[in-house]
């Protein structure tokens, strides 16, 4: 009997199995919490959109409600749209306020815990406030949008016409006039469309380039010459600084397929109708379009339709969107690497690094007159070059396939309603 145990004493077989068994304890409570928080974070996330969401929308009809319970009853069938009921998370509180042209709306949720409880058996709570003011800053808006032949691929460009659409239609729910956000359409590829409303403006150029006259001239425009063409428009852009009447790169029974320029506008039904009427083909040239983006939100040059640059009640953004290099400008094309094809079709073709500095000077002289900038990539195209565009790193959206174009035009339409929103 002694022998047997002093065996056990110096027996240890099993003893990890049981060490493990005693620290999965642990891990379990913290795993556990830690999907407890994460799962809060994202309820959290969700309670302060439909807030924004709330204060957005009661705020037009705040004029019209005559009585508390109304208003209030408005703003809480807003924030339930936005925040549905779910299993495990209970609305505990949500107050609408109104004072004078201010709205603002705070609520807050408790969220059970699973295995998280065994740490911290209280629901978790999070909350969220927003407020928006009637008299806030408006907006002015350029949509810069690829139209060039690779956006017939991967549902590219229907995907577009629907997610600007959509972008519109959530901006029409979130201002409180029409008149407080307008917006442009820029359609490009390697020019733009202007159309041919004026063939005689002293701004327009037939001997740059002498390729059409006033006659044959079809509306399109090519590159400024440099480096007019990566400044904001001049008061009076003639001479140097006028605009190249050119032959349109792509036709069909004797129209350009580019869609035409929409300048700044609130009829946003037929801004809905030219998006719809965009058609793709061509090579590509960012830098024109953040020219003619600029050209969108000043009040000078051909458009000259926005508010002073000055104008401190007014932001200026444009939304920049590509699926593809540059690949050619005015001046030159990029090199396809294959000699033979070069030699007799590209000649003195250049390296696309060449182009891609015309366009991040556009895009610098652009945000150093105070216009916000967001970018997309979809798919394709040179991510280095459009993050530096873009204002800020959270501004740039990589768009992997054509479906993630909706919720990407939907976030940069939430990131800009908080340019209304004061808190």
């Amino acid at each position: 009997m002694k022998r047997l145990f002093v065996r056990f004493q110096r027996e240890h077989r099993g003893s990890i199995a049981i060490i493990l068994a005693l620290t999965m304890i642990p891990v379990t409570f913290l795993v556990g919490a830690g999907v407890d928080y994460a799962r809060s974070a994202g309820i959290r996330a969700k309670l302060q959109t439909a807030t924004d969401a709330a204060v957005l929308a009661v705020i037009r009809e705040a004029p019209t409600l005559a009585s508390d319970a109304d208003f209030q009853a408005r703003a809480r069938a807003y924030f339930d749209a936005s925040f549905p009921p779910q299993a495990g998370v209970t609305v505990t509180s949500f107050t609408p306020v109104r004072a004078g042209t201010q709205v603002t709306v705070s609520a807050t949720a408790q969220v059970d815990t699973t295995l998280g409880r065994l740490m911290h058996p209280a629901p978790i709570e999070v909350s969220g406030t927003s407020q928006a003011m009637s008299g806030g800053k408006a907006i002015e808006i350029a949509l810069v949008l690829d139209n060039t032949g690779s956006m017939n691929d991967a549902g590219k460009l229907p995907a577009l016409k629907q997610a600007a659409k959509d972008f519109l239609t959530y901006l029409d729910k979130v201002v409180v006039s029409r008149s407080d956000a307008k917006v442009a359409l820029v359609p490009f590829s390697t020019q733009v469309n202007l159309g041919t409303g004026t063939t005689s403006a002293g701004w327009l150029s037939y001997a740059k380039l002498g390729t059409v006259t006033a006659t044959s001239w079809k509306g399109c425009i090519t590159d400024r010459d440099q480096s007019y063409d990566v400044q904001l428009p001049s008061p009076e852009p003639t001479g140097a600084a006028a605009y190249p009447a050119d032959a349109c790169d792509t036709t069909q029974n004797g129209r350009p397929t580019l869609a035409q320029i929409r300048p700044l506008g609130t009829d946003y039904a037929t801004l809905a109708t030219a998006i719809d009427g965009m058609t793709a083909g061509g090579n590509t040239n960012v830098t024109i379009g953040v020219a003619w983006g600029m050209e969108a939100l000043t009040p000078y040059g051909p458009l000259s339709s926005a508010t002073s640059m000055s104008n401190d009640r007014v932001s200026k953004i444009m939304i920049v969107l590509t699926d593809g290099l540059n690949t050619q400008n005015r001046w030159k094309g990029v090199c396809s690497g294959n000699f033979w094809y070069d030699y007799f079709y590209n000649p003195g073709c250049i390296d696309d690094s060449v182009i891609d500095a015309r366009t991040l000077s556009a895009c610098t002289a652009a945000k150093n007159a105070g216009i916000i900038i967001y970018t997309v990539r979809v798919i394709d195209g040179n991510t280095d070059m459009l993050k530096s565009c873009a204002s800020k790193d959270g501004f740039f959206y990589n768009v992997i396939t054509a479906s993630d174009l909706k919720p990407a035009f939907q976030s940069i339409g939430s990131s800009i309603a908080q340019f209304r929103l004061t808190q």
